[in-house]
């Protein structure tokens, strides 16, 4: 989103700068400064933030498919459910809830699937390797962060018993095009929050994995391409995740037309 976008969508949801302020968590006068212009070259995440307060104003004001999250006759606007109303959803919707808004999934790629597999099957062969109590776990499964959010991260670790309300050691998502911003902003911010330790995004069309490490309500980032070795930051880097085998199969399902049918056949 460009300056001129961010000033724009201001103007059409008629957001103040300190609701917007307290949508992201950063400061009114740096909101301010950003929008307006007077800050050339704002962080990317600092700027990430704001996008991501834009996002939420418009949920909250109904843009965000509403209607499908009513409750008999009681009916909520998106950024006021919680936990309680997210688990009384029907159970082949799938979705999330961050931060009081609900989320729809579009249905997973192959590709997508594939990655998710891939990173899952190498974390879990480490742990019975070398055993521990790391439980690796794949979507759909549930994550309570918080009285407001409840997610499922395309693959996730917890390294110690925890109940199902407690955040994991790490987390990862596979970039589809209707999460992009939800996983590089919203997620992002709540995971960091959350006292998740290690985030990776992995985005196949961009050929980058990106590898956050939370410490301190601060980050680090490392940026790796899908044909280098990734480690696994919570294990200094003991694990490594190797995706080159995958890559071949998507890279072969790309080039295999499909069968066409025999012209006699009904």
């Amino acid at each position: 989103m460009t300056i001129q976008e961010m000033q724009q969508k201001k103007r059409e949801l008629g957001i103040t700068y300190e609701k917007l302020a307290e949508l992201c968590g950063l400061a009114p006068i740096t909101v301010q400064r950003i929008i307006n212009g007077t800050t050339p070259n704002p962080r990317p995440y600092t700027k990430g933030l704001i996008e991501m307060a834009f996002i939420n104003a418009e949920s909250a004001s109904g843009i965000v498919k509403e209607e499908a999250f009513q409750y008999g006759t009681t009916v909520k606007k998106q950024g006021e459910y919680t936990a309680e109303d997210y688990f009384r959803l029907p159970d082949d919707q799938r979705c999330e809830l961050i931060d009081g808004v609900i989320y729809d999934f579009a249905s997973p790629t192959d590709r997508h699937q594939d990655l998710c597999g891939e990173l899952f099957y190498q974390l879990m062969t480490y742990v019975k390797t070398n055993g521990g109590k790391c439980k690796p776990r794949m979507a759909p499964s549930d994550v309570h962060l918080d009285n407001k959010s409840v997610v499922q991260p395309d693959v996730y670790i917890r390294c110690v018993p925890k109940s199902k309300k407690a955040s994991p050691e790490f987390a990862a998502e596979v970039i589809s095009p209707s999460t992009r911003s939800r996983d590089y902003i919203i997620k992002l911010k709540k995971y960091m929050e959350s006292g998740v330790r290690e985030y990776w995004i992995l985005d196949h069309d961009k050929d980058q994995i990106s590898v956050y490490l939370f410490e301190n309500g601060d980050f680090t980032l490392t940026q790796y391409s899908f044909s280098q070795a990734v480690p696994v930051a919570i294990w200094d880097g003991k694990c490594q995740v190797d995706f080159s085998g995958v890559l071949e199969d998507i890279a072969e399902a790309q080039d295999t037309p499909e069968e066409e049918a025999d012209p006699g056949e009904e």
